[in-house]
C-alpha cells in the first residue's frame, strides 16, 4: 500500500511507505548511486513533515520534607506530566535516517545502460519477489554502429580496426538477426530437454513464453531492427537473463557475421515486465511529492498481472546432447 496523499506527520508516512516504483535509471550511474540517491530524498522529505508531539512523561515528586526524621508525617506526592526528552527531536536527531529504507532492484542495468529499473520500498520488496518469481522478459533499445571495432565494443573505447560497411543492406541485416532468434529459439527446448519437433515442445510452446526457471545464460525472445541509416542502426531486443556485456558483444559478433565491425553507442531498457518506459519516473520526480501515487499506479498493475510461472527446468543439469526424454 503506498502512501497518501493526506499524511501529514512522519509516523503515518512511515508506516505507509511501502510498495513497488518504476523509475528511469539515467546513464553512467550505478545502482549504488541511485540507491542513496533515491533513499536521501525520501528521507529529507519525511523528516520535513510535521513532526508527532512528544510523548508525555509521569514525574512524581514527594511533598515531605525529608530532613526531619524524628516527626514522622503522612506521606504526600505530587504528580505531574511533562513532556518527554527524549522524543525532542535535538535530541534523538533525525526521525529517519536513508539507511532505513530498504530498497531492492527487481532489475539491475549496467553502469552504461539508461531506461526502466523497478524498485520495492520496504514490504513492497514482497510484491518484487513474486514479480521476479514469474521470470518478466525486458527489452531494449540498442543503438549501434557500423564500421568500428574496439577493446570494450563500445564506441569510445581504444579502436582496434576501421572497416567498410557498404555491403551492407536492411535485408542482409533482417536475414542474420532473423538466424540469431530462431537459434535462440531451439536454445529454449533444448534447455527444458525435449526436441523442438516433438508433442511435448508443442504443449510447452503453446502456454506462451518459455520462461527460465533459475538465472542463466541469456535468452533472446525477439530481435528486430528498428532504424537503418549506415552507418547507424538501432535494434530492439526483447530477452531474459541478459546483462549489459552480452549484449555489447551481441552487436559485436553481428558485425563479424555480415563481414565487418560493429560498436555499441547506446543500451536503453524500454520494458521490463509489464512496466514501460511511460511509467517511469524521471529523476527530478523521486520524491515524496511524485512517489505516493506513483505507487499506487504499480501496485494496480501488479494486481492485474496473471498468475504466470516459468516453464525452463533449471539448466545446468541439462545438457544439450541429451536425448529428449519420452513419455511411457
Amino acid at each position: 500500500m503506498a502512501v497518501s496523499t493526506s499524511v501529514k506527520t512522519i509516523r503515518e508516512a512511515w508506516f505507509q511507505l511501502n510498495g513497488v516504483m518504476c523509475l528511469y535509471k539515467p546513464t553512467q550511474i550505478s545502482w549504488k548511486q541511485m540507491r542513496n540517491t533515491l533513499a536521501f530524498n525520501i528521507s529529507r522529505d519525511i523528516n520535513e513533515l510535521e513532526q508527532d508531539a512528544p510523548r508525555k512523561y509521569v514525574k512524581i515528586e514527594s511533598l515531605t520534607d525529608g530532613t526531619n526524621v524524628d516527626l514522622p508525617a503522612p506521606a504526600s506526592y505530587s504528580v505531574t506530566t511533562i513532556p518527554n526528552l527524549a522524543d525532542h527531536e535535538l535530541v534523538r536527531g533525525p526521525a529517519i535516517l536513508a539507511d532505513d529504507l530498504r530498497l531492492q532492484p527487481g532489475n539491475l542495468l549496467g553502469f552504461r545502460t539508461a531506461g526502466v529499473v523497478v524498485v520495492g520500498l520496504n514490504k513492497g520488496n514482497r510484491s518484487l519477489h513474486n514479480l521476479n518469481l514469474s521470470r518478466p522478459t525486458s527489452a531494449y533499445h540498442i543503438k549501434s554502429q557500423f564500421g568500428l571495432a574496439t577493446d570494450s565494443h563500445w564506441d569510445d573505447g581504444k579502436v582496434w580496426e576501421k572497416t567498410t560497411f557498404i555491403h551492407i543492406s536492411r535485408d542482409k541485416l533482417d536475414r542474420m538477426l532473423a538466424s540469431i532468434q530462431a537459434s535462440n529459439q531451439k536454445k529454449m527446448f533444448e534447455y527444458c530437454g525435449v526436441d523442438p519437433q516433438s508433442q511435448t515442445a508443442y504443449e510447452l510452446a503453446s502456454k506462451g513464453l518459455l520462461r527460465p526457471a533459475v538465472n542463466g545464460p541469456p535468452l533472446i525472445y525477439g530481435i528486430k531492427c528498428v532504424h537503418f541509416n549506415p552507418p547507424d542502426f538501432t535494434l530492439e531486443i526483447h530477452c531474459a537473463n541478459e546483462n549489459e556485456q552480452y549484449m555489447a558483444a551481441l552487436i559485436h559478433d553481428l558485425g563479424l557475421s555480415l563481414k565487418t565491425t560493429a560498436v555499441c553507442q547506446q543500451i536503453r531498457c524500454i520494458r521490463y515486465g509489464c512496466f514501460t518506459v511511460d511509467d517511469a519516473l524521471l529523476r527530478k520526480h523521486w520524491s515524496l511529492e511524485y512517489l505516493p501515487d506513483h505507487m499506487s499506479h504499480c501496485h494496480t498493475k501488479l494486481r492485474s498481472l496473471p498468475d504466470i510461472g516459468p516453464q525452463l527446468a533449471t539448466y545446468d543439469r541439462l545438457q544439450p546432447s541429451q536425448n529428449p526424454p519420452t513419455k511411457s
